[in-house]
């Protein structure tokens, strides 16, 4: 029968090296005074019984656990994959771990957190407009700090970057207008959002200025297969619109895939199409998407940033950061 081996521990570490047990736990936190000579041999001895120091014992001493909580919604959607990556190396580069932190639909059907708090996290950044309200107002009265990421939940109060929404829907109107759209409509799903409703009030507000005309907001689902039925009803009536601007690609593909597969409708020929995220689907020769190009870079660098100031300052000042937008024009526009 084999032997357990017992894991090495911080006593064993001084004990080697000569120190206090108290020097091995302040070499592995950061900005704590030692010398550069205890330091070095607590390194080696470290090295030697290939020590790697307990992060939840050193989160009870400091109060820091130096991990984030990232709550996403559905990992399959393509970006999402993505923009975790981004987030996980920039917090990295700060000397933060990220923690994913799984989500649920409750007894109302909206989109919970079963026991964030089990976590230990130093604060948390939410990336979906669909959580329950109570995920915020817990950080709130538990004082750890949350940062929206591209997405703001309704009726919140916590700092926020996302990108500039209301001008991409300014530049989708014009876009639309200067190659010909003559009845132009805004195809959403169905679940309310502050930054859906930016996109909308800038596609109305600059559609009113260029023709003096309120575009249709049409809903249907955000999920591909449940939106089919909602694009067929529309396509279906006598003057429908011939232009969309699509809160997110996957509903200007669905459109797509509808108006070709099952009306034989040519793109943009009959009808113009303008999407939103630039997933990788958007590119593929069968789609050519014309869609707006958030910058997921800079916005993980300023989301963190963000967050790591307030909790490292606990300054929680209400900061709402915008990142313009990119028109990428591909093959469901018009030549100007």
């Amino acid at each position: 029968m084999s032997v357990k081996k017992q894991p090495v521990t911080a006593s064993d570490v001084a004990k080697l090296a000569g120190v206090s047990q108290s020097t091995v736990s302040r070499v592995f936190i950061d900005g704590s005074s030692v010398s550069a000579a205890a330091r070095e041999k607590v390194f080696a001895a470290a090295k030697e019984l290939n020590y790697r120091p307990n992060a939840f014992a050193r989160s009870l001493t400091t109060n820091e656990s130096k991990l984030i909580g990232l709550v996403f919604p559905d990992s399959d959607y393509p970006i999402h994959m993505e923009t975790l990556q981004l987030l996980s190396k920039e917090l990295q580069k700060n000397g933060y771990s990220a923690v994913l932190i799984p989500w649920e639909l409750d007894a109302q059907q909206q989109h919970s957190i079963p026991n964030i708090f089990q976590y230990r996290v130093d604060g948390v950044m939410a990336a979906s407009a669909q959580f329950n309200t109570a995920l915020y107002e817990e950080c709130r009265d538990f004082n750890i700090p949350i940062v929206q990421f591209a997405r703001v939940e309704e009726g919140t109060k916590c700092s926020s970057a996302i990108s500039d929404n209301y001008s991409a829907g300014k530049m989708a109107a014009r876009a639309l207008v200067e190659r010909g759209a003559k009845q132009p409509a805004y195809l959403t799903g169905d679940i309310p959002a502050y930054t859906n409703a930016e996109r909308l009030d800038g596609f109305t507000d600059e559609l009113q200025t260029l023709i003096g005309q309120t575009p249709r907001d049409i809903q249907t689902s955000y999920v591909y297969e449940q939106a089919l039925d909602g694009i067929r009803a529309v396509l279906s009536e006598d003057n429908h619109p011939d232009a969309f601007f699509c809160s997110t690609d996957t509903l200007a593909i669905a459109l797509m895939d509808v108006a070709r597969s099952e009306f034989g409708l040519s793109i943009p020929e009959d009808i113009q199409v303008i999407g939103f995220d630039d997933i990788p689907q958007a590119s593929w020769l069968g789609y050519q998407l014309s869609t707006f190009k958030q910058d997921f870079n800079r916005l993980a660098k300023e989301a963190v940033k963000l967050l790591l100031n307030q909790v490292q300052s606990e300054d929680r000042a209400l900061v709402k950061l915008m990142i313009p937008v990119e028109l990428v024009d591909r093959g469901t526009l018009k030549k100007a």
